[in-house]
C-alpha cells in the first residue's frame, strides 16, 4: 500500500512539474496566430477581404471570426496577431471617435484614425493592422506594423498575416489601380481564397468591406467546393516511374 502512495505521489509531483513547464514554454515562446488580409484601392474607393479563422498553433479556436471592425461608416480596421490585443485597439478607437462625433460632429481624418491606433500600440500587444478607407474621393490604405511603425501604402495594395506570404507574387502582377468596384471584390476574393489553399492557419470564409463614398458595406463570400481555386487542375496523375515495380504472380 505503502508502494502505491509513494508511486501515486510521485506522479503527481511529476504532472505538475510538467504542467508548469509547459506553461513556461508557452510564456516565453510566441504563438503564432495566422490570419489573411487583403486591402486593395479601385476606381472609386477601396475594398478590403478577411478569412474567418482564428487559430492557437495548430488548433483552430474560431471558425467564424470577424477581423474587420468599421469605423463611423468611413474606414475599416483589419486586425492580425493576439485576438484579445486587436479587439481591444478596435474597440477603444471606435470609443475615441465616436465620442468625438457626438461632441463635435465631426468626423476624423484617415491619417488620425492610423496615427491614433498606431498610439494605441503598446510593447506588449501583438498586432499587425491595416487601416483602409474612403477620403477626398480616393481610396486610402495605411499598414501598421507590430513594431508600431505605419506607411501610407501609395501602390494601392496591403497584405498581412500568415496568408500574406503566398499571395504578394499574385497581387504584384494581377493588381492594377483602374479596377471596377465588382472587379476588385472578386480580386480580393480570389487572393484570400489562394492564400487558404495553401495557409492551414488561414480558413473559413471570406469577408468583404467595399468603402466608398456610399460608406461602408459588407459581404460575405462563402466557399464554393464545387469550383476549383485557380485554373489549374486539382485532379491527380499518375506519374511515371514513380509507382511500385509490379510483381508477377507467376511461380517459377
Amino acid at each position: 500500500y505503502s508502494t502505491m502512495m509513494m508511486r501515486t505521489s510521485f506522479l503527481r509531483i511529476t504532472a505538475i512539474i510538467l504542467s508548469i513547464a509547459s506553461l513556461s514554454s508557452a510564456a516565453n515562446n510566441e504563438v503564432s496566430l495566422g490570419t489573411t488580409l487583403v486591402a486593395v484601392c479601385y476606381k472609386n474607393g477601396v475594398v478590403v477581404g478577411a478569412d474567418t479563422r482564428t487559430s492557437v498553433g495548430a488548433y483552430v479556436s474560431n471558425r467564424y471570426a470577424d477581423k474587420i471592425a468599421s469605423v463611423l461608416n468611413m474606414a475599416v480596421i483589419c486586425r492580425s496577431g493576439s485576438a484579445a490585443d486587436t479587439q481591444f485597439l478596435a474597440e477603444q478607437l471606435g470609443v475615441e471617435f465616436q465620442s468625438r462625433f457626438y461632441r463635435y460632429g465631426d468626423k476624423p481624418t484617415l491619417h488620425q484614425i492610423a496615427y491614433l491606433l498606431r498610439s494605441l500600440m503598446t510593447e506588449s500587444m501583438t498586432a499587425s493592422l491595416i487601416c483602409a478607407g474612403y477620403q477626398e474621393g480616393n481610396g486610402h490604405i495605411y499598414s501598421i506594423a507590430p513594431n508600431g511603425s505605419i506607411m501610407k501604402e501609395e501602390h494601392g495594395f496591403a497584405v498581412s498575416g500568415s496568408g500574406s506570404t503566398f499571395i504578394l507574387g499574385h497581387l504584384d502582377n494581377f493588381y492594377h489601380k483602374d479596377m471596377e468596384e465588382q472587379e476588385a471584390i472578386d480580386f480580393v476574393v480570389n487572393a484570400i481564397q489562394l492564400a487558404i489553399a495553401r495557409d492551414g492557419s488561414s480558413g473559413g470564409f471570406v469577408r468583404i468591406h467595399v468603402v466608398n463614398h456610399n460608406g461602408s458595406k459588407l459581404k460575405t463570400i462563402y466557399p464554393d467546393h464545387n469550383k476549383p481555386l485557380s485554373t489549374i487542375s486539382a485532379a491527380s496523375h499518375k506519374l511515371k516511374g514513380f509507382a511500385p515495380p509490379k510483381r508477377s504472380t507467376k511461380r517459377k
